[in-house]
Formats: C-alpha cells, structure tokens, sequence
C-alpha cells in the first residue's frame, strides 16, 4: 500500500504567542526547532521517497531534519500544500494570535465560503479545493512512501472533506468544519496518515 503521511511544522513564534507579520516568515521558536529535530530521529514511518515541504518558513525549519535523516528521498517544496490565509496579512501587522482573534471569530462566524478578505489572502472554497487538488495529486504519485510537511488546518481540511456529505460552498459545511478544527486541532508535529484507513499519531 502507498504510504502517505502528512506531519504539522513544529512550535512556531506563532504559536508561542509572539509578534508576527508575514505568515510564509513565520519561524520555528528554538524548542521546536529541538521537537522537530527529535521527531525527525524517531520518525517510524517507512523512508519517504519523497518529502513534500509546504513552502512557509516554518514547514521547511521542520522538514530539514527530516531531509538529513533521508538523503535519498526527493524534495520538493513548490507543492500548493501551505496555510490557510484568511484574513489579509495587512491586517495583521506586527500582532499577536490573541490580537488577532476577533478577526478569526468574526471571519468563522460569517462563514462566507467565497469571501476573500484582502491581499494574500484566499477564499475558503478555493482553499479546499487546493487542499483536495493536492491530496489527489499525492494519491497519483509513482512514490510509494511520501511525506508532507505542513499545517494543521490543511491536514484537517483533507481529513473533513473527503467525506461525500461536505460541501465547501455551503455555509454550514464551512461552520462544521471550524468546529471540528476548534475540536480535534492537529498537535505540533501531529501526524495523519492518508494511506487507507485514518490514522493519527503525535510526537
């Protein structure tokens, strides 16, 4: 069976609460850099053939130990596989993840599917559909043993929206969606795997 797994970046400064700016420079704080490297040495999947890297600074901080334990896996980090932008980074200037949280709940509790909020940002019918895209691309793969290094949200939007049920375009589906995230968030380092069956471990 094709192995496919899909791994959340480590500790960001974002996570730990700190000011950021730009969301693709967000960096790993130094004891995620620590987690990663250790979750590298433990990884105990099959080697990957190839490690898909989301292009955001905090994907590729955790996928470089993961490229120096497996130097033989292709790399690539072009894949459309990075975070969910929905509010215009503009907005975001300099702010906190707590700052920024009416401008989350407001977003969420619109659920406009086709709305987008300003400059590099996206709406949440194109982000799913860039989510499904890419995780039929994966299936499509020759690799037999792949492994993504992203975010959370994406991983979770792969999982939720393979159910035939969901739709993106629908306002409830959108609002189900942002519940299951707020329920069952992806640890730092959590992996998921897509192979078969779901499964999902943390480090």
């Amino acid at each position: 069976m094709k192995s496919i797994r899909l791994i959340r970046h480590a500790e960001s400064a974002a996570n730990a609460g700190l000011r950021t700016s730009d969301p693709g420079e967000i960096p790993l704080t130094e004891n995620g850099k620590a987690a990663a490297a250790r979750a590298a040495l433990e990884y105990d999947g099959h080697a990957p053939e190839l490690i898909v890297v989301s292009p955001y600074l905090r994907a590729r901080q955790t996928a470089a130990p993961f490229i120096t334990r497996f130097p033989e896996a292709k790399v690539d980090a072009t894949w459309p596989v990075h975070e969910f932008t929905y509010i215009s980074p503009e907005r975001c200037v300099g702010s906190t993840f707590d700052e920024r949280k009416p401008m989350v709940a407001a977003y969420w509790g619109e659920a406009s599917p086709g709305y987008v909020d300003g400059p590099q940002s996206e709406s949440f019918k194109g982000f799913i559909g860039r989510v499904t895209d890419s995780l039929a691309n994966l299936r499509g793969r020759k690799e037999a043993s792949i492994l993504v290094v992203g975010h959370g949200i994406f991983m979770r939007a792969a999982e939720f929206y393979q159910r035939p049920t969901e739709d993106p375009a629908d306002p409830e589906s959108m609002r189900r969606f942002r519940h299951y995230t707020l329920e069952c968030p992806v640890p730092n380092l959590g992996i998921i795997d897509f192979s078969g069956t779901f499964s999902e471990t943390s480090k």
